[in-house]
């Protein structure tokens, strides 16, 4: 994401935004580093991970390539990200579309949710392709809300104001900050499209519920988007309190939202 070109709107000096990243981290960790082990991510490795939000996939990375590798951890807001200490990271404030990367440099890049963000996603990917070793691996993990649905057991009330409260949080990031809430099912293409090799993709989906990590990712997303939410009409201040309440009742069960990992390889030889 960018300073210029977006305004996130999750602040991640407040609490309850480190609380939603470690509720993220808890349902999407297991499928990044299955990824990341795919691509044979080893001891020595350098490696940069763009948006590192929380940090777990910087730790990750940084046990995984020690004691020589080295681990570079970017975000526009690494207020979390400095509380991370390893001897072998490096955290970088950095914004993917302006600041400059050193050419040439690493054996993986990795940036789970932030081409959704962005006004130019294809343009970060050449940026970032360019930072990569000849042979080195790029990574991207965005997710597709087409899947967000309530599971049809549910009583239909429920069901009903959940799907109004998904409709709308996806509209408002969409007008207030050019969210692609459909991002993920373009993400492959664009991986296609910026001369890599060896580039192929995984979709992931699970049944989340309320009061677990799932339901709490979205409660504390909701809990942040409630007056933008409430000032676009789309619902009520009374709603978006009923829907918040929701997220913690196990009774609630959805299918969460689809998350595509794309990668491929910048060929040996560019």
């Amino acid at each position: 994401m960018t300073s210029d070109d977006q305004t996130y709107p999750f602040d991640n000096a407040r609490e309850v935004q480190r609380e939603r990243l470690r509720a993220l981290e808890a349902v999407l960790d297991a499928g990044t580093t299955a990824a990341l082990e795919a691509r044979g991510v080893q001891r020595g490795w350098r490696c940069l991970e763009v948006g590192g939000g929380g940090g777990s996939i910087a730790t990750w990375l940084c046990s995984r390539v020690a004691p020589e590798g080295h681990v570079t951890a970017t975000d526009l807001d690494t207020t979390v990200l400095r509380e991370l200490s390893h001897p072998n990271l490096e955290v970088r404030v950095h914004d993917v579309l302006h600041d400059d990367l050193p050419e040439r440099e690493f054996d993986l890049i990795h940036l789970r949710l932030v081409l959704a963000w962005l006004v130019e996603p294809s343009r970060a990917l050449r940026r970032l392709v360019s930072a990569l070793k000849p042979g080195g691996w790029l990574v991207a993990e965005e997710m597709d809300f087409v899947s967000v649905v309530a599971d049809p057991r549910m009583d239909t009330e429920s069901a009903a104001l959940f799907a109004r409260l998904i409709d709308a949080h996806t509209l408002v990031l969409a007008e207030r900050n050019a969210f692609d809430a459909t991002y993920g099912r373009r993400l492959f293409g664009d991986v296609e499209d910026v001369g890599l090799v060896d580039v192929g993709s995984q979709g992931r989906a699970a049944m989340w519920r309320g009061g677990e990590a799932g339901g709490r990712a979205w409660k504390l997303t909701l809990t942040q988007l409630r007056e933008p939410l409430v000032a676009s009409g789309r619902v009520t201040a009374p709603e978006v309190d009923l829907g918040i309440a929701l997220c913690d009742d196990p009774e609630l069960s959805f299918m969460s939202q689809l998350t595509v990992a794309a990668w491929g390889r910048r060929p040996p030889d560019a």
